[in-house]
């Protein structure tokens, strides 16, 4: 069996990040901080962020450029470590 190829990706690359969790506990200003900390500064279109809430989780949406194809991983880390995280997509 072959397999398909991996698409060939472009940078910079703006992308959509969904941090889902415990609504009460979560501070979308330390999230945006972040981001900021470890891509840089946003297009000042990208630096508000979309929030949905069911029960007592929230998830906020991000969208981000990522500079190159190894900025996503340490991001993903650092958000992960925030209070009141539980995923992302």
């Amino acid at each position: 069996m072959t397999t398909c190829p991996r698409p060939e990706q472009t940078f910079p690359q703006r992308v959509p990040f969904k941090i889902i969790g415990r609504g009460a506990d979560m501070d979308p200003a330390a999230m945006a901080a972040l981001i900021q900390t470890h891509l840089g500064p946003q297009p000042e279109a990208d630096r508000a962020h979309g929030t949905a809430a069911k029960g007592a989780y929230t998830s906020y949406t991000f969208w981000v450029t990522l500079p190159h194809a190894d900025a996503e991983a340490p991001l993903r880390a650092a958000l992960q470590g925030l209070p009141g995280v539980v995923m992302q997509l």
